[in-house]
């Protein structure tokens, strides 16, 4: 069954049963402040179940585009998106616990024609009214879960807003997958059960503090992911290898002569371009740009991801056009919004990774730098300050042999790697040096702190990235810390992330200090504000280049 084909089921399906087919929403969500994206199909919701709009129908039903950031990191495995497709059906006040269950086994099993023992069933603690619903359809009691409020509980979306806890289907592979342990179920991390559908009963509202009341009417809210269903009923074990990706990874595969499978590396490289290349296609055709907060940090960040992921494939130059026209191409009859937008997402697409492009090279070797010297610091030396104390003349002399017989891979090196190895060698130094003075003249308090606080910066070399390194990789060469991380973690290391933040911070203060944009001098702000002009308007979301008129000069403090 294509994703295409299970869509339409979906629709039709609740069309039959008195359902409205609303459109999907923007990913950027209308007039709610507590979210960054859309990231469940109730968000469009939320204003009817609260009662402060009128819905145009108690029942409705959607295929809403969602984007959730938590699983950014995580992309790459078998199951994770951050972008998705969910399949929901709603009732404002209308139907409830009894209906929402009855048709979506109906579904499964009917239409679907999923096996029904290869299904279980999921509920809250104390609902036995759900529980009885379900043993009324046939589902086997032991094959009815309780669950708590980390596994049974939805919501809110945001900070705040409507929530309740849910009944979830669970698609059982086998015990011959997964974990094999004795106790493994629907709620098990591993492999072996995938959730296809969530039915939420929406009867609470839940404010910022965590306080939750009823709400004044029940509503149903229920999410059954395209991708995994898709998967399911084409017989995949991964969303990656159905009907919705494949197109994607034919491209990339054309792209770098690797396929799919070949080692762990490269599959997990092929999905991480498809799925985030997929991902920033929707974002810019809903209005997000590349930007350093927000939800244009939150694009620029997966596609830098991307093009990093791309030269692990061997792609050296800008790509992800590419993978942005397949995606236009596969899924603009469905969101036209692409289509009409196809010439915008490729320009801003090309415009951000050739931005990239130009330093992710460099940063790539700086951080090359870092790491390699970690590698080498003798790990007894910097255990911890009391052993760096012990060793004191032993590790300069390691220092500074270790500098000097690296001379000439030094001259070999690239500038930046080389200046990384300079940086981690000044670092050692100095504070050895200040450890020295004290050994040697007992000084005071306060070369007591100097030295101690740069003890522990070596004391976490061999498994720690600086803040100020960190820094220097966004403020230089764009890398975002989660990059970086994801880099240093694959060779072991962890990243300062307080440090980052205190560099972060100065930075933030001395911009502040900086002078402000706009006219310094008194004299100039009021001939300005006396020009009779209209306002500006900014052009810059709809185009790259316009036309403009310069109506006026102010040439030493003279007009």
């Amino acid at each position: 069954m294509k994703s295409s084909d299970i869509r339409s089921a979906y629709l039709d399906f609740y069309k039959e049963k008195g359902h409205t087919v609303v459109p999907s929403s923007s990913l950027v969500p209308h007039g709610d402040p507590t979210l960054l994206l859309t990231s469940a199909g109730m968000v469009q919701m939320k204003p009817y179940f609260i009662g402060e709009a009128t819905p145009p129908s108690p029942r409705l039903v959607s295929c809403q585009k969602c984007f959730r950031t938590t699983d950014i990191d995580v992309v790459g495995d078998a199951g994770h998106l951050t972008y998705f497709e969910m399949l929901g059906n709603f009732s404002i006040g209308d139907y409830f616990k009894k209906e929402a269950i009855a048709w979506s086994w109906e579904f499964v099993i009917e239409r679907l024609k999923l096996p029904q023992e290869n299904l279980w069933i999921t509920v809250f603690l104390d609902d036995d009214e759900a529980e009885n619903y379900w043993l009324d359809l046939g589902v086997a009691k032991d094959r009815i879960l309780r669950c708590d409020e980390k596994d049974n509980f939805w919501g809110p979306a945001g900070e705040s807003g409507p929530c309740g806890p849910c009944s979830e289907i669970h698609y059982d592979f086998g015990e011959g997958t997964g974990c094999g342990s004795s106790d493994c179920g629907p709620s098990c991390d591993c492999d072996r059960f995938s959730e296809i559908w969530n039915l939420v009963f929406t009867e609470l509202d839940q404010d910022a503090e965590g306080n939750r009341t009823p709400l004044k009417q029940k509503n149903i809210d229920t999410g059954m992911g395209l991708e995994r269903t898709a998967a399911l009923m084409q017989g995949k074990r991964n969303v990656y290898e159905t009907d919705l990706f494949t197109p994607m990874m034919d491209r990339i595969a054309d792209l770098t002569g690797r396929r799919y499978g070949e080692t762990d590396t490269v599959t997990k490289a092929m999905r991480v371009v498809a799925e985030h290349g997929r991902a920033i296609t929707f974002l810019i055709a809903d209005g997000v740009i590349p930007s350093n907060d927000g939800r244009g940090y939150v694009l620029r960040r997966i596609l830098r991801r991307a093009a990093l992921f791309g030269r692990k494939l061997g792609l050296t130059e800008a790509f992800l056009t590419k993978i942005a026209e397949i995606v236009v191409e596969q899924m603009g009859d469905i969101y036209p919004e692409l289509t009409s937008q196809r010439d915008y997402i490729l320009k801003v697409i090309d415009i951000e990774e050739e931005k990239f492009d130009r330093t992710i090279t460099d940063g790539l070797e700086r951080l090359e730098g870092m790491i390699e010297i970690r590698s080498i610091i003798p790990k007894e030396y910097v255990a911890d300050t009391d052993t760096i104390r012990n060793r004191i003349l032993e590790l300069t002399q390691w220092a500074d042999n270790t500098f000097y017989d690296y001379g000439p891979k030094l001259e070999e090196m690239s500038a930046l790697k080389r200046e990384a190895w300079i940086f981690a060698h000044g670092i050692l130094n100095d504070a050895l040096s200040s450890a020295r003075q004290i050994q040697t003249s007992g000084d005071g308090n306060e070369a007591e702190t100097v030295v101690e606080k740069e003890l522990s910066i070596i004391a976490k070399m061999p498994t720690h990235l600086s803040g100020f390194e960190v820094f220097r990789l966004w403020d230089t060469f764009g890398f975002p810390k989660e990059i970086t991380s994801e880099i240093a973690a694959e060779n072991g290391l962890s990243i300062d992330l307080e440090g980052f933040e205190e560099e972060m911070e100065a930075q933030r203060e001395r911009a502040r200090g900086a002078k402000k944009f706009g006219l310094a001098d008194k004299s100039d702000q009021a001939y300005y504000e006396s020009l009779d002009v209209p306002p500006t308007e900014f052009v810059g979301y709809g185009e790259f280049f316009t036309d403009t008129l310069v109506v006026g000069l102010i040439v030493d403090g003279e007009p």
